[in-house]
């Protein structure tokens, strides 16, 4: 599965921090697509501190399931020009739509919870079957 990367970029606003998956031609806040069990890791451009953090779709946090293991933990802190530790396994559809072909993951910067720059998606989707 591929790996991807999501920069922890100034915001343009001038406020804060953003999210930009690091593919062509993506902007601050785009979503990253990816497919179940990709790896997604995060890099820190900023000179602060950052968390990635599941969320819901409302961005409340989620709490990691201890059930679950670390599926739904994303990230340590990042510190400052430093990548995400440990890298992120992109999770399977949602448990109320199991057969679900795509499906999106809401996250946020843990650190800064109101700042809404700091907010990102990932668009996830099903590996093709043959």
């Amino acid at each position: 599965m591929p790996d991807w990367s999501i920069k922890i970029v100034p915001s343009s606003s001038g406020t804060g921090a953003a999210f930009q998956p690091d593919l062509q031609g993506y902007d601050q806040g785009d979503p990253l697509p990816a497919q179940q069990d990709d790896l997604v890791s995060w890099n820190n451009t900023t000179k602060d501190t950052h968390q990635p953090w599941m969320t819901d779709s409302n961005y409340n946090p989620i709490t990691p399931d201890p059930v679950a293991g670390k599926k739904n933990y994303m990230s340590d802190p990042i510190p400052p020009n430093q990548s995400s530790r440990p890298s992120w396994d992109v999770i399977g559809p949602p448990a109320n739509d199991p057969n679900a072909q795509s499906w999106p993951i809401y996250y946020f910067c843990k650190l800064h919870p109101t700042v809404v720059s700091e907010r990102g998606t990932i668009q996830a989707s099903a590996v093709p079957t043959s």
